[in-house]
């Protein structure tokens, strides 16, 4: 092949994530025009802004935790292990969410942002973003080398 493979699982995630970020506006408009059509009280433009940020910020932080699924799809070519994955790791979001350790665990820290585990929190802390950012780069990191070596006979 012209390409090496880990490219096309690079390019997928960088559709991915415009996909992503497509589909968070689209709900965001959608969102914003039922408020609207339903005349709900309180609205103004400073609090729509504030929603918005933070509804982009979290499907952000979202979408760093894909390319670990990423891997776990591509390292156990199927569909099972990652949905499978994907369960335990809402559980033991929600279950570190609880113990005070959401800021900690990546799949704790987006429901900690939203309020969904305690109340939600102005900001995050910085080592939350150092969490998310090392949980990227391990999954992109795992996902290319997965697909450069393991199979490669050669």
């Amino acid at each position: 092949m012209p390409v090496a493979r880990h490219w096309f699982a690079v390019a997928k995630l960088a559709v991915a994530a415009v996909w992503w970020m497509a589909l968070v506006i689209i709900v965001l408009v959608e969102a914003m025009g039922i408020g609207l059509a339903m005349g709900l009280p309180g609205f103004s433009a400073r609090l729509a802004g504030t929603g918005i940020a933070n509804v982009l910020l979290a499907a952000g932080i979202s979408f760093l935790l894909a390319p670990v699924i990423a891997w776990i799809a591509v390292w156990s070519r199927g569909e099972v292990a990652p949905i499978a994955f994907s369960l335990v790791m809402l559980a033991l979001g929600n279950l570190f969410g609880k113990t005070g350790w959401a800021e900690w665990f990546p799949y704790s820290i987006v429901p900690l942002l939203i309020g969904l585990v305690a109340d939600p929190v102005g900001s995050l802390p910085a080592g939350s973003y150092v969490v998310l950012a090392a949980t990227f780069v391990a999954g992109i990191a795992a996902t290319v080398l997965q697909l450069r070596f393991a199979d490669n006979a050669q």
